[in-house]
């Protein structure tokens, strides 16, 4: 499989961080070596702890820290103004390929939670229990649509109507298939 990222976006509380837990999983056992990229919507997010080192570095104006350890690595970037997801994904395909010199295998693919208007090819998320997916109709989140995962049948009808996979959200293996087939794809 040659690299490739796939975004998957939805409503808040449509289930993409618990879909992509259980798509994780499938493709790791499967043997694909997978990267996630999470687009937090909101400043002000931190990863490291306050009063460790990293954030100590941080709040002393480092504008690039790297924690490493023999078993993983983390990084945090200030930025000056919002980086796009094209930026973001080329960055973690040099990484990866850096790493491999080194022992660790590249990534085969990346699945990205968010960053709607990417212009990625994109699977789109509605659930039935979701009031923010109640009246909102398929295909405006703004990226290429591939596939859709919904419990809803008004959005199961539009998306065969358009031609598009539909999955369930249940359905982990399936849409592992898709995922690796869509990928397999010459681009």
């Amino acid at each position: 499989m040659s690299l490739f990222a796939i975004a998957f976006v939805g409503k808040q509380n449509s289930g993409k961080t618990t879909l992509l837990e259980k798509l994780i999983a499938e493709l790791t056992k499967r043997g694909c070596n997978v990267g996630t990229l999470k687009h937090h919507g909101h400043e002000g997010f931190d990863f490291d702890i306050e009063g460790k080192d990293s954030w100590r570095h941080a709040q002393a104006g480092s504008r690039f820290t790297v924690v490493s350890a023999p078993d993983k690595i983390a990084m945090v970037r200030q930025l000056d103004a919002p980086e796009d997801a094209t930026n973001t994904l080329a960055a973690m395909v040099a990484l990866s390929t850096a790493g491999s010199s080194q022992g660790t295998q590249p990534l085969d693919i990346i699945l990205v939670e968010g960053y709607r208007n990417s212009g990625l090819p994109t699977i789109e998320l509605f659930r039935a229990a979701n009031p923010a997916d109640a009246k909102r109709e398929l295909g405006t989140e703004g990226n290429k649509i591939i596939a859709v995962v919904t419990d809803m049948p008004r959005i199961s009808t539009q998306a065969q109507a358009q031609g598009l996979c539909c999955f369930d959200y249940d359905a982990i293996g399936e849409l592992a298939s898709f995922v690796e087939e869509f990928c397999a794809q010459p681009m």
